[in-house]
C-alpha cells in the first residue's frame, strides 16, 4: 500500500513541477542600444523620423543618432568624413529621390504577426509635388528601441548608385 502511493505521488509531482517551470522566450536578448531612443513601435518611430526629416530639412547626423541604429549610425558618420560619398549624402540619403519629399506615409505594423521580431521592413510612400513614390525603411530591435537600419531604394529614378543606403555607402 505504501508503494503504490509513491508510485502515484512520484508522477503527480513530476507533472506539477513542470507546469510551473518558467518558459524561456525565443529571443532571449534582443541586443543593447548604446545611445538615446525614440519611444514606440516600429511604424511609430519611422513615422517619427521621416516627420522630423521633412520639418528639418537636415541630414544631421547628431539629430538624427536617436531614430538610427548603432551600425547605420556609425556608417553615416564614416561616410560623411569620406569626399566619397559627398554627393550622396548632400542630396536625401534616406529617399530614392534626389529632392526631399513634402510628406511621408509609413505603412502599419499592426498586421505583423510576430511581436517577437528583431526586425521589420515597411513600405513608405513618399510625395513631393504631384509626384509620390515607395521605399521600404528597415526597422530593427536593438534593446527595447526600434530604430532605421537601412533604407531600400524603390522610387524609380534613384539616385544612389546601389538599392540600399547601406550598399550605396558600403560599396563606393
Amino acid at each position: 500500500m505504501r508503494y503504490s502511493a509513491l508510485t502515484l505521488l512520484v508522477p503527480c509531482a513530476l507533472l506539477l513541477s513542470a507546469c510551473t517551470t518558467p518558459v524561456t522566450p525565443a529571443f532571449k536578448d534582443i541586443g543593447t542600444r548604446s545611445g538615446s531612443c525614440i519611444v514606440g513601435g516600429p511604424d511609430a518611430v519611422a513615422q517619427q523620423f521621416y516627420d522630423y526629416r521633412i520639418s528639418h530639412r537636415s541630414n544631421d547626423m547628431t539629430a538624427l543618432r536617436p531614430y538610427l541604429s548603432d551600425g547605420l549610425a556609425q556608417l553615416l558618420t564614416d561616410a560623411s568624413r569620406d569626399p566619397q560619398h559627398k554627393n550622396l549624402l548632400k542630396d536625401d540619403p534616406f529617399s530614392s529621390r534626389t529632392t526631399a519629399p513634402q510628406k511621408a506615409e509609413v505603412a502599419s505594423a499592426s498586421t505583423i504577426p510576430n511581436t517577437d521580431a528583431r526586425n521589420i521592413p515597411l513600405r513608405v510612400k513618399l510625395t513631393q509635388g504631384s509626384q509620390s513614390w515607395q521605399d521600404e525603411v528597415l526597422m530593427i530591435r536593438e534593446g527595447q528601441c526600434w530604430a532605421i537600419d537601412d533604407v531600400r531604394y524603390l522610387g524609380g529614378s534613384v539616385h544612389a548608385p546601389a538599392g540600399t543606403l547601406r550598399q550605396s555607402i558600403e560599396n563606393r
